[in-house]
């Protein structure tokens, strides 16, 4: 027996609760029908990670040759869609649908509004010509119309099994089906077949029926409507429970996915919420929340990241970033970048967030850092190098004492070069008068419309003079970047409001130099950050080549230039080259260069430099030849010969004269996959050079080996997701609001959720 799931209008709630008959509410409900849907759920899949598998999917294709719409489908809409089929006119998938007119991918909702939304938005004409053919009726429900429905119903149920469609067009392609939320897919519900069939309009004042397949409703998705809340029969009472454990766990999802405080379960706003996405439900307290959930979520987690990284067998590098909380504590977030077995991609996940306390000295951290390493399974002899973003030369001691090479992270360079030029008196200043300036237009109405009629006379775009972000140098980079061309507009604009002191909020022709040599000055390391946002995984093999142009190049000075640009450029180019004097560190980034295919012909060094390098890449092969030899004959000297082969007399009588062969040594070999490594073709500068080296390890394993030893390591310690400004600025904001208990925990799930 189908148990009815009632959605009712909240002001209809208290009447329908004080006894109103069944005939009095079935006046204010509009009855709608469900299509069935064909699919079965997958009983098996549950808890937590059902929730993870549903919005954390990843990404495939699916190829179609027809596009097909089934018989049941009846709305008019449906003669501009179909479903992706294959060859026999099979539907391969029911996420999407795509228009027949554009090729465009629609999620497919169940219903048909968004049908005609995409034909009203991108096709007009050939919707007014459709509905002037068949406008589309509005259906009232009455209840003689009962027999009719269940005649409807069962035709229904045949048109689904059959094999014919109403409409098929032959059409090649291919859809992309993500791990995006949808919209109410669930095959436990049944939808209104109306909603299916034809565009009806539904009064959302009035009550909506549904029926639910199997009587539970543990996996009922909904639609959130603030006009609409949920009632649910006695029969359903007992499922309360279950209902309660799928939203505490999307509860969960949502503050890991957001980095949200756990305290926003107490808000009022929160609460209401999820009354009207799902009611009734108990929502999880904070304290169950940060006590029990988000614990035991963690170490299940941890658990299977920790087995993951137990099992390497190849190198592996470290990451460790300094940041600030709102309290004004410094933590320090620990990340590892490995390559999987047989997976040419880089993957990264956070082991651990620790609060370090500024009288730490090297002997403390050597403690921490012994602790993190054992109790991730991670090995020195295994590690290639660790990123820092860090100032805390006791944490960088204690790395370089445990033999680990600690190279810069390049975003903290950056950070740090562009925060020193900033703090110069002058530019201070200057950076102080801008601030004031935006405040105060953003502050005055009228300057605030003025300003922005004034950026479209002149073609700019509107509101992108904003104010900096400190903390993220690229956000102060752009504000300046956005004043030059407004700087008549600010003047006017000025000059017209009232309470304004011009001549000392305004700029003098001095500082407005200043801020066209900072953008000039600053611009290479603006594109530099860009083009790490860009790289799927930036290498460290990178690194090389950028420094040598920017100092070689960007900041090298020129004739031209003012003073202030020269100081500028000077500046930079010399704390570049500080950061990265380190002769250990220095050797890592030329090997690392020098075995990524992208810059064998890109000069990014001296000749000396590049000569100097060839030996410590030929010892290093030429002990990994031996070795693997050494390897191989111990495995051929525990093989038993059970039985001597007979000689036989022509072997006896003529062996001896054959000449001897002789094998080639190890540094031949070493030479030979060095050849082999510069005959190959220059990779072009957008390929993965891990998916380059997958493709011709055949050619040269030994070298091959070497160098994945060095394309475990990033060119920064945050992932390129984090590098663009916004990003960033917000995800600071987040990270910074987590109180200390919560801290490590939520930062590991959060950047390990897609682990599930």
């Amino acid at each position: 027996m189908d148990t009815e799931f009632l959605v009712v209008h909240k002001t209809e709630m208290m009447e329908s609760e004080q006894g109103m008959n069944s005939s009095e509410l079935e006046t204010g409900v509009d009855i709608i029908e469900q299509e069935q849907d064909i699919e079965e759920i997958d009983h098996k899949r549950n808890g937590l990670q059902t929730v993870f598998a549903k919005f954390m999917e990843e990404k495939h294709s699916i190829t179609y040759r027809k596009l097909v719409v089934p018989q049941s489908m009846r709305s008019i809409y449906w003669k501009f869609f179909g479903f992706p089929a294959d060859d026999d006119g099979e539907i391969l998938t029911r996420v999407k649908i795509v228009c027949l007119l554009c090729k465009t991918q629609i999620a497919y909702n169940r219903n048909t509004s968004n049908l005609r939304m995409h034909l009203q938005n991108k096709h007009v004409q050939e919707l007014h010509e459709l509905e002037a053919l068949s406008p589309p009726k509005k259906q009232t429900i009455t209840p003689e119309s009962k027999e009719r429905r269940a005649q409807k119903r069962m035709l229904k149920a045949a048109m689904a099994s059959s094999s014919q469609h109403i409409y098929t067009t032959n059409a090649d392609g291919t859809v992309q089906i993500g791990g995006d939320i949808q919209f109410v897919t669930d095959p436990s519900v049944a939808f209104p077949e109306q909603c299916m069939e034809e565009d009806m309009t539904v009064n959302i004042n009035k009550p909506l029926k549904f029926v639910i397949k199997d009587g539970t409703i543990d996996n009922v998705s909904t639609t959130s409507n603030q006009n609409m809340t949920f009632m649910l029969s006695e029969d359903q009472q007992q499922q309360t429970s279950s209902n309660n454990k799928s939203v505490s766990e999307a509860i969960v999802e949502f503050l890991i996915i957001d980095l949200q405080l756990p305290e926003i379960v107490q808000e009022q706003g929160f609460q209401r919420l999820i009354a009207t996405l799902k009611s009734p439900c108990q929502i999880p307290s904070k304290n169950s929340l940060e006590e029990e959930i988000i614990p035991t979520t963690y170490n299940t987690f941890r658990e299977t990241i920790l087995s993951n990284i137990s099992s390497l067998t190849s190198e592996v590098s470290l990451a460790v970033e300094e940041w600030t909380s709102n309290f004004g504590e410094s933590f320090f977030s620990f990340l590892i970048y490995y390559q999987s077995p047989g997976e040419a991609v880089l993957e990264s996940k956070i082991l651990c967030t620790i609060h370090g306390p500024r009288d730490w000295d090297e002997l403390q951290w050597g403690t921490v850092l012994d602790i993190i390493m054992n109790e991730w399974c991670i090995k020195l002899e295994k590690t290639t190098a660790v990123i820092a973003s860090t100032t805390r030369s006791q944490l960088t001691n204690a790395l370089i004492t445990r033999g680990l090479t600690v190279v810069p992270c390049l975003l903290h360079s950056l950070q740090v070069c562009a925060q020193t030029i900033f703090e110069n008196d002058e530019v201070s200043k200057v950076l102080t008068n801008c601030r004031s300036i935006i405040g105060a237009i953003a502050s005055n109405a009228e300057a605030t419309n003025a300003f922005a009629v004034q950026e479209q006379l002149l073609g700019l775009e509107e509101n992108m003079m904003i104010m900096d972000y400190p903390n993220v140098w690229t956000s102060t980079y752009t504000m300046l970047q956005q004043m030059i061309p407004r700087r008549e507009v600010i003047t006017m604009i000025l000059s017209s409001m009232d309470g304004i002191n011009e001549n000392v909020l305004d700029l003098n022709d001095e500082q407005w130099q200043i801020i066209n040599d900072l953008v000039e000055v600053l611009e290479p390391f603006k594109v530099t950050i860009i083009t790490l946002s860009e790289e799927k995984m930036p290498l460290i093999s990178l690194l090389k080549p950028l420094l040598w142009q920017l100092v070689s190049a960007h900041l090298k000075v020129k004739e031209e230039d003012s003073a202030t640009a020269r100081a500028f450029k000077e500046s930079l180019s010399d704390m570049l080259c500080h950061h990265y004097s380190d002769p250990n560190v220095s050797l890592l980034l030329q090997i690392a260069t020098t075995l990524d295919p992208r810059f064998k012909e890109v000069p990014y060094a001296t000749d000396e430099d590049k000569k100097m390098v060839a030996t410590p890449i030929k010892e290093m092969l030429t002990k990994l030849i031996e070795e693997n030899e050494d390897s191989s004959e111990s495995q051929k000297d525990c093989v038993q010969v059970v039985k001597k082969s007979r000689i036989s007399g022509m072997e006896l009588l003529l062996g001896g004269l054959r000449p001897n062969k002789r094998g080639m040594t190890t540094e031949e070999k070493a030479n030979l996959e060095l050849a082999q490594y510069q005959s190959e073709a220059t990779a072009p500068l957008d390929n993965c050079p891990l998916q380059w080296w997958a493709k011709v390890s055949a050619k040269c394993p030994n070298l091959g080996s070497i160098a994945s030893r060095y394309n475990c390591v990033p060119v920064c310690c945050p992932p390129p997701s984090r590098i663009p400004a916004d990003v960033q600025m917000a995800y600071n904001a987040k990270r910074a609001a987590l109180p200390p208990h919560l801290v490590d925990k939520m930062l590991f799930l959060h950047a390990n959720h897609n682990l599930v």
